[in-house]
């Protein structure tokens, strides 16, 4: 069967500066207060998708609203963005004015991401691009290969060596187990057309940004602010 409208190679990439850089970081660099101290923001996600994914950290670098009308550019985007342009962006074809999202996705040794699928209608008008920095083969990326999301007749494992980037449609149900040590991907959600400058937000260093089920737009407020835990904003 033809998979592509699943998953699709698209080219092999040089990410070893990058992956250096993500290994100096750790598993410590990804956790919101490492982040927060050095001067990053974070998304916190509270409800469905924080239970989901429980054990990924992560590195927002871009974020969008569920209808992708305000683009989101955190902090440390300017700090990496010339070497994600210089080893991944520029070989993808994919200039920065069209990412509506980026992130460094994190999962530690012994994490699972549940069965889902991305839904809101930033994921019908965006394709994404997995990239992998880090990985090995004890990591099992399954997507069902029919929509709905209890039917196990047919599954597919994507298997990515370091560097070979590939598109992945995440309307549709996938999973990721991680039998092994940590495993990294840098994951873009790219748009077909330039982002309107009006649409962009450039969220100020340690703010937290809630994304909760129901707003449109995140609420950012600095870290030291407990209505943004207390999803009071």
């Amino acid at each position: 069967d033809d998979l592509n409208y699943i998953v699709k190679h698209l080219c092999n990439l040089n990410v070893e500066p990058l992956q250096k850089r993500v290994m100096e970081l750790g598993d410590m660099g990804f956790t919101k207060e490492f982040q927060l101290q050095n001067g990053n923001s974070v998304v916190i996600a509270p409800g469905v998708v924080e239970k989901i994914k429980r054990d990924v950290t992560s590195i927002t670098l871009i974020f969008s609203s569920k209808l992708a009308d305000k683009i989101y550019h955190m902090p440390w985007l300017d700090d990496w963005l010339p070497m994600l342009e210089k080893f991944v962006l520029g070989p993808l074809g994919v200039p920065t004015n069209q990412i509506i999202r980026m992130q460094f996705a994190n999962m530690p040794q012994g994490s699972d991401i549940d069965f889902h699928l991305d839904r809101n209608a930033w994921v019908g008008s965006s394709h994404r691009v997995h990239v992998p920095i880090i990985t090995h083969p004890d990591v099992f990326f399954l997507t069902r290969t029919q929509s709905p999301i209890e039917d196990d007749r047919e599954l597919l494992r994507i298997k990515a060596n370091v560097g070979e980037a590939y598109e992945f449609n995440n309307a549709m149900p996938h999973a990721v187990h991680n039998l092994g040590p940590s495993r990294v991907h840098l994951i873009i959600d790219w748009v077909q057309s330039p982002i309107d400058v009006n649409a962009l937000i450039n969220v100020k260093p340690g703010e937290i940004c809630n994304n909760r089920r129901g707003n449109k737009t995140l609420q950012c407020a600095p870290s030291d602010d407990s209505r943004i835990m207390n999803e009071e904003l």
